[in-house]
């Protein structure tokens, strides 16, 4: 979804460095979190480009996750360029932090997978 007019205007190195920091266990939640965030602060206008419907919130979001989690996208680059074009990297980066990563690498790391994290992440 990125172009190259937008990434002219999006620090690259930021995007890598942000990129690098997000604990790989995470990034399931990173996207969903992220693409709510994003269809969040979507115009009705745009939801109406994406899904034929002013106000179809929820089918917007399911369309950006399945752009997103396909494996072509699935390391999550292109979702902190996106999402930095889109909300400015200062929102991101504050929502990230709230998200309080590290600590919920820590729990996801230490425990044991249930049913609803394989499904998720689709390991095991």
């Amino acid at each position: 979804m990125t172009n190259e007019t937008q990434t002219g205007l999006i620090d690259l190195d930021l995007v890598d460095k942000v990129h690098a920091m997000i604990p790989k266990s995470t990034w399931p939640v990173v996207t969903k979190g992220v693409v709510s965030y994003i269809v969040d602060n979507m115009p009705g206008s745009v939801v109406e480009q994406l899904t034929g419907s002013y106000t179809d919130f929820e089918e917007a979001e399911k369309i950006l996750l399945s752009y997103y989690q396909d494996e072509s996208r699935s390391d999550g680059k292109e979702l902190i360029t996106d999402s930095f074009g889109i909300l400015g990297a200062e929102n991101i980066l504050y929502y990230l932090d709230s998200l309080q990563l590290d600590k919920l690498a820590d729990h996801l790391n230490n425990k044991t997978p249930t049913e609803d994290d394989i499904s998720e992440t689709g390991e095991g």
